[in-house]
């Protein structure tokens, strides 16, 4: 399959790329200087998967927020039961017990799951950006954001508060509808875009070749290449079952 990128998603390289999380969907493509860098990790949607947030904090321990209402100790635990009954699927059991167990192991002492949605500004398991980021007065942050098209709620906060990031790991969906709004941040956000990956879960724009999810790297530390690699060595299809996005630019 071949992607064709706007002209603004253009980018060099950062020459220290490293693929943080596990194989395939939920790994990252971030620079290792902005993960040194990093004092405090911050990573909004989480689901049943915390490899990028694990494997970050196995190369430096610093201090954890991560977003997500849709999951729990107690959600987890009700899955395993709904599972045993399942008795078609019993590697879905094995699977939940897995899940529960390797939470209780992993969020503890200044690794925080806050219950919460991010970005409408609403009452009950929501939050706004600003919220997260009066939590810890850092000014040297990673972002990992992959929050099913609620990144466009959070972008102009990001941008008012750019000093304080080290680096950004965002996912950003429906990108044939918001390509103006994604644009603006590039423009704005005052990191360097060192790497673009397309997310082959979602489909292409026929008439155009435009991938509708894209996951986007920016790095305020790292040193630059003077070319693109698409795709990189480290890159791997989210959807191991279907062939990779090769991703060109438009002319």
């Amino acid at each position: 399959m071949k992607g064709i990128l706007p002209s603004f998603l253009k980018f060099n390289t950062a020459s220290d790329l490293i693929r943080i999380g596990r194989d395939f969907d939920g790994g990252y493509l971030i620079s290792k200087s902005d993960l040194n860098a990093s004092e405090c990790l911050i990573g909004m949607g989480i689901n049943d998967d915390w490899s990028f947030e694990s494997e970050f904090l196995k190369n430096k321990e610093i201090p954890l927020l991560a977003y997500d209402a849709s999951i729990s100790k107690t959600i987890f635990f009700k899955k395993i039961v709904k599972s045993i009954f399942r008795i078609d699927n019993p590697r879905l059991l094995l699977h939940w017990i897995r899940v529960y167990f390797a939470y209780k192991k992993f969020f503890v002492g200044n690794r925080q799951h806050i219950e919460k949605f991010v970005g409408l500004n609403a009452s009950g398991a929501h939050c706004t950006m600003d919220e997260i980021l009066s939590k810890t007065d850092s000014r040297k942050l990673f972002l990992k954001i992959d929050i099913d098209c609620s990144e466009y709620r959070i972008l102009e906060t990001l941008i008012k508060n750019k000093e304080r990031i080290c680096g950004i790991a965002i996912e950003f969906h429906d990108c044939d509808t918001r390509l103006n709004e994604i644009k603006h941040f590039v423009e704005k956000i005052g990191l360097k875009l060192v790497h673009v990956h397309a997310n082959n879960w979602a489909p292409i724009r026929i008439e155009d070749s435009l991938p509708t999810v894209l996951e986007l790297t920016f790095s305020r530390h790292a040193n630059i290449e003077n070319e693109s690699f698409l795709p990189h060595k480290y890159d791997m299809p989210c959807n191991k079952l279907s062939n990779e996005i090769k991703l060109e630019f438009a002319k």
